[in-house]
């Protein structure tokens, strides 16, 4: 027996509901978005996936080419270093070292940044004065400079490394919230908010923040970007992550001076981080786009 129900209505969603049935749509960016979370899966999980430790060596089977070139062995894919070690298991390493450092130095920055840009925001008076201009003071030097200077400070290691380029970082994100937090507080909607009793939480979270997540998705993608270039530049230069550790940057390093001998060596860590990159804007980049769809 049929039942004909006049009252039905569609099912009404979510924000967040809206804006990933947009998203999905983009199949580049969803293509991107599962690169990502591959990439996210072999760094937590490295130790399970590496053929062979990073640190055996094997003096028989040193400057092996990768299995594809003429001299290569199927056992070592991506080849071996000058040491004997296999590239494929260091790789593996200084992308867990690299993109776990920058996704865990994005989280922090992310929570800590917006935590005191609302609190200067919302401020009045002496307090949101001193932070403005202390604020102004600390990004006039930029962050790789500030970085270096920090872990100096603190010494070279793989921790101060990540340390050192959070502090960098967190002033500019800190100073972007604020204005874009600050720009919000002078619309109507914010006024009648206020006039309704909304508490400071009450109107950060219901009001401000949806209305700012299409900039702070594209600031969080410009920080990633920059912990990630950031991590791998202090390990070049020998500031970063230290013997055993292996890093992306570091990699590069150690194997310049076999770039013509095994060009490889240089090449596959440098493209790993390209594509880590690429592959993070694109799919920032369809989040963003998607965030601009489901508010117009």
């Amino acid at each position: 027996m049929l039942i004909n129900n006049g009252f039905d209505e569609d099912k009404v969603q979510s924000p967040l509901h809206y804006i990933w049935s947009i998203f999905k749509r983009k199949s580049i960016a969803v293509m991107a978005m599962w690169l990502m979370i591959f990439f996210i899966a072999l760094c937590i999980f490295a130790p399970w996936f590496v053929p062979h430790s990073p640190l055996s060596q094997n003096p028989e089977k040193m400057l092996l080419p990768p299995y594809w070139i003429e001299g290569g062995d199927v056992n070592h894919i991506l080849g071996t270093d000058d040491l004997g070690r296999d590239s494929l298991s260091r790789l593996f390493y200084g992308l867990q070292l690299t993109l776990g450092g920058a996704v865990l130095i994005t989280v922090c920055v992310t929570l800590l940044g917006m935590f005191i840009g609302a609190s200067a925001a919302l401020a009045k008076g002496i307090k949101a004065s001193i932070l403005h201009h202390l604020l102004d003071t600390l990004l006039a030097i930029p962050a790789l400079l500030s970085a270096l200077i920090l872990i100096t400070i603190f010494g070279p290691s793989y921790v101060n490394c990540l340390i050192a380029i959070g502090l960098s970082l967190l002033p500019q994100f800190v100073r972007t919230s604020y204005l874009f937090i600050k720009q919000e507080l002078s619309k109507q909607y914010v006024i009648a908010l206020r006039l309704d009793g909304a508490t400071k939480l009450r109107l950060f979270k219901y009001g401000i923040l949806p209305n700012i997540l299409e900039p702070t998705v594209t600031v969080i993608n410009r920080l990633f970007t920059l912990a990630i270039i950031e991590i791998a530049t202090l390990g070049f230069l020998g500031f970063g992550a230290q013997l055993p550790q292996t890093e992306l940057g570091s990699l590069i390093a150690s194997s310049m001076e076999l770039v013509y001998l095994s060009p490889w060596l240089v090449a596959l860590p440098g493209l790993a981080i390209f594509s880590v990159i690429i592959i993070v804007n694109v799919f920032s980049e369809g989040l963003r786009q998607a965030i601009i769809e489901g508010e117009s």
